[in-house]
């Protein structure tokens, strides 16, 4: 999968396509769902900006969002959270990095953040049966 170029996606005010949400995502987490595109707006980047210090340093920042593509394409594990109604891919990159899409009724699927999450929440998730291992 190709690398995420951020700073480009904003100076050209793109509309990329960075994945799909698969029939067997949606299988596994047993959600009411239809296969769809998943994409990324140029305006996502400052809220994603919002996390940069979350991360341990800001090249691990800026690894986890060139990889957005890959994490939705081959993530380590998957969850619904149906707080705020969106799927949650994360792997592991220099740290354990969430994807969050936001599922709505119609169109696209677009996401909505990026942020590192720590083994403690991965493991609650998991024992909640909320978060599927791969």
């Amino acid at each position: 999968m190709y690398k995420l170029d951020i700073n480009k996606l904003q100076k050209e005010k793109q509309i990329l396509k960075i994945g799909e949400l698969t029939q067997a995502t949606i299988n596994l987490l047993q959600i009411n769902e239809t296969p769809r595109n998943i994409k990324i707006a140029y305006d996502r980047i400052p809220h994603c900006n919002i996390h940069k210090n979350d991360f341990k340093n800001e090249q691990s920042y800026y690894k986890s969002m060139e990889s957005i593509p890959t994490i939705i394409q081959n993530p380590d594990y998957v969850g619904y959270n149906s707080n705020n109604n969106s799927i949650e891919y994360i792997k592991r990159i220099d740290e354990l990095t969430l994807v969050a899409i936001r599922l709505k009724l119609k169109g696209d699927l677009f996401l909505r953040s990026v942020y590192p999450i720590s083994e403690a929440k991965l493991q609650n998730g998991i024992n909640q049966n909320r978060i599927k291992r791969i």
